[in-house]
């Protein structure tokens, strides 16, 4: 009877054990990726990305999006390109894991939607082109 005891308790640690390492492994990566989402936050803040999704809203709407990036201001073209990048490249990191898509998809989730409702003949547009 006590041998069983003991391994009930052996098992029931053990179970508690590798619990508790999940939860750590978990607090870890969150640890890691926080400042990585901070800065992708005080990125998407900044002034030339801001002035980016200006030009979205306002601007790119009047454009002959039809000629992708060539129908496009040079300034426009420019703002374009990096409001692109940077969501590909917040993508990206969401995608591989990097970031965790909760958090993107709360502060960022209304501006990635609306920005893409805006270029997407522009981006389909540009892809057409380059075949």
């Amino acid at each position: 009877m006590v041998e069983i005891a003991a391994l009930v308790v052996s098992l029931l640690a053990f179970a508690v054990s590798g619990v508790v390492s999940l939860r750590q492994l978990r607090l870890s990566q969150h640890a890691n990726a926080l400042p990585v989402a901070v800065d992708l936050f005080r990125e998407h803040r900044s002034v030339r990305l801001a002035q980016a999704r200006t030009f979205v809203h306002e601007e790119l709407p009047g454009c002959d999006l039809g000629l992708g990036l060539e129908g496009l201001p040079e300034e426009g073209r420019d703002l374009v390109r990096e409001l692109a990048w940077y969501y590909d490249n917040l993508g990206a990191l969401v995608a591989h894991g990097v970031v965790d898509i909760d958090p993107v998809s709360g502060y960022l989730g209304g501006s990635v939607i609306s920005v893409w409702e805006h270029m997407e003949p522009l981006v389909r547009a540009e892809r057409a082109r380059r075949e």
